[in-house]
């Protein structure tokens, strides 16, 4: 694994200047090429947003305590030493990865992206308020990611609703094997209504998705943050939800553990 810490430029900023706005301004400012190029485009984040983001007292506080967490922590030992313990979990270790391991605007946690022309994690450290075992959940999440990326001859996240339900699901619930014992929405990433709703509603998106599992026409209303989704009243991300719920219900009427299906072909479980 490659590790590139563009954090560190924004501790450094902050350690001189003492102060929150004008640091993470400066952090933006000096690392704006590569930021625009693997968070900003990306994520379709424009620049005024990030002015409206970095003014954000919240923001600010989330940054403060991100600060106050990793005081004394060695990120790096964080991240080598999870990766290796997830390796053997799954007995799969052959994995190399350039990770960014950046300070965002909190508007996601962990994703993949195109970065000169290849395939790059960004975490965005501020989502993990600097907490090691938000860390952790987070890389299983995408641990996971990276074995099917390697395993699966289509790309797991746009080729069809189907994979995503199950690569997500299969994500999620391995976060909670990592660190039990937290609520649902922790895992899955979503407030604790959108969990309840897909609950309630989970019939009628069997129903809805039933004829669209090998397309990706509905990936916009299922998986973005900011998406206008078809459905009435449905949450924005249920996607993660209801593919988590799927992958549980499989696992527990089978038997088995997510190193036993995290390559498996995503009809095996929802078909």
């Amino acid at each position: 694994m490659n590790y590139y810490f563009l954090c560190n430029d924004f501790f450094e900023q902050y350690k001189s200047i003492r102060e929150i706005k004008t640091s993470i301004k400066k952090y933006i400012q000096n690392n704006y090429d590569i930021l625009k190029d693997i968070y900003f485009e990306p994520k379709k984040i424009e620049k005024e947003k990030i002015e409206e983001i970095t003014n954000c007292v919240e923001y600010q506080k989330a940054l403060l305590n991100t600060i106050t967490h990793l005081n004394n922590t060695n990120l790096n030992t964080i991240l080598e030493n999870t990766i290796s313990k997830l390796g053997n979990m799954l007995n799969y270790r052959n994995i190399d990865k350039k990770i960014y391991i950046i300070i965002g605007l909190n508007t996601t946690t962990i994703y993949s992206t195109k970065y000169q022309n290849q395939d790059v994690t960004v975490i965005l450290l501020e989502s993990t308020l600097g907490i090691e075992e938000n860390i952790k959940m987070l890389l299983a999440h995408e641990y996971t990611h990276w074995i099917r990326e390697k395993e699966i001859k289509h790309d797991i996240f746009e080729n069809c609703i189907g994979e995503r339900f199950v690569t997500e699901g299969i994500a999620c619930a391995f976060s909670e094997e990592i660190v039990p014992n937290k609520e649902e929405c922790y895992y899955t990433i979503v407030p604790n209504t959108t969990i309840r709703w897909v609950k309630d509603n989970k019939e009628l998106i069997d129903k809805i998705v039933e004829n669209e599992l090998d397309k990706s026409n509905m990936m916009y209303d299922f998986f973005y943050m900011f998406a206008k989704t078809k459905i009435p009243n449905m949450p924005v991300r249920t996607g993660y939800v209801y593919g988590y719920l799927k992958v549980k219900e499989y696992m527990k009427k089978n038997n088995l553990t997510i190193k036993d299906i995290v390559k498996k072909d995503w009809k095996k479980i929802l078909i």
